[in-house]
């Protein structure tokens, strides 16, 4: 997805079911969370935050052979259903908005090891992250029930996230869409 500095991204419409993530119970609240979870429209037209977009681009240059079988970024029924960052939550005018969570394969048989890449971006303290949720740990950027920022922490979801590893930016646009590279 690239495209001319200053121009807006492109809006989805559609979940392209290489986008959507596949992988239930992949938010920090999601069990916790008795809020109503936001109902989408249709039509909401939709896209991945930029800084994500960035993320993914700099894994497929890492592993370009690694398997995308548990990548996604929109979520599907069971995520729009709730609270989620695989929904299309931020920004919402006009019917637009933006998903600000990806999934990314483990696969450690081409390079990448999901766990050793959520510790990095962990140690990283990058300030456009929210959480990380790899192996039954969660670590955010922020202080958690007394825990200190980017400290893990036992994650009790329903998945356990050893298939791949989950990534949400904050909900800020100068956080999600910053484009710069990832240091990790």
């Amino acid at each position: 997805m690239s495209k001319q500095e200053g121009q807006e991204p492109e809006y989805e419409s559609q979940r392209p079911q290489d986008e959507v993530a596949k992988n239930p119970g992949d938010d920090e609240n999601a069990e916790e969370s008795e809020d109503k979870a936001l109902e989408l429209e249709a039509d909401v037209q939709w896209r991945v935050a930029k800084s994500l977009e960035v993320l993914r681009l700099h894994l497929n240059q890492m592993f370009p052979n690694r398997s995308k079988a548990s990548d996604g970024s929109i979520g599907d029924a069971a995520h729009a259903s709730r609270n989620s960052d695989h929904n299309p939550w931020v920004d919402l005018k006009n019917n637009r908005g933006v998903v600000t969570a990806r999934d990314f394969t483990h696969d450690p048989a081409n390079g990448l090891d999901s766990g050793a890449i959520a510790d990095r971006l962990r140690n990283s303290h990058d300030p456009r992250i929210k959480y990380i949720i790899s192996n039954r740990r969660i670590a955010s950027s922020v202080s958690v029930d007394g825990q200190p920022p980017w400290t893990w922490r036992h994650y009790g979801g329903t998945n356990a996230h050893n298939h791949h590893f989950h990534i949400s930016v904050l909900p800020d646009r100068t956080k999600y869409d910053d484009e710069a590279p990832w240091n990790f």
